[in-house]
């Protein structure tokens, strides 16, 4: 295996590695984090905090608010990345990234710890889809995206000046 080290951890990663190679073997494997987003009891976000999120103006935002809109029409029901993307009229990539990019913005911007995404991440084990992933959202997670949707489109509307 490789792994890429700024240079300047070269030497002290050497000395790890040396006296790790001096501890008596066999060690054990540290322990594995149980990563199942589909084991997790889904957490609703309040919705104060998905208005917050929903003042995003990247377009990583955008992206998942369409994802979120698309989403929330269908409550409970589970799709695929690829069936995002078809339904979005967008590249795979494009939604695969927004949906990486909307984890690291919740991991900087809000309570990831607490409320994790605001939409479920389901690991799909079907036959021959190996690590297909797929979305949804909670009925309430839904109701209450709708709502900070409509506030948010009737607040921008209410500050356009008439023509």
């Amino acid at each position: 295996m490789h792994l890429a080290v700024p240079a300047e951890y070269v030497d002290h990663i050497a000395r790890l590695i040396e006296e790790l190679d001096q501890r008596p073997r066999p060690i054990p494997r540290p322990a594995r984090r149980n990563r199942s987003a589909a084991t997790r009891e889904p957490k609703e976000w309040p919705i104060e905090e998905l208005r917050r999120f929903a003042q995003g103006r990247s377009r990583t935002h955008q992206t998942v608010f369409a994802i979120l809109d698309l989403l929330s029409g269908s409550p409970g029901e589970t799709m695929a990345v690829g069936d995002l993307a078809a339904q979005l009229g967008s590249p795979v990539d494009k939604v695969i990234g927004a949906l990486g990019g909307l984890t690291r913005i919740v991991k900087a911007y809000h309570d990831y710890p607490k409320w994790g995404l605001p939409l479920q991440r389901i690991a799909r084990t079907e036959p021959g889809r190996s690590g297909a992933v797929a979305y949804r959202l909670t009925t309430e997670q839904a109701r209450r995206w709708r709502l900070v949707r409509g506030d948010l489109c009737h607040s921008r509307a209410s500050t356009q000046p008439e023509r």
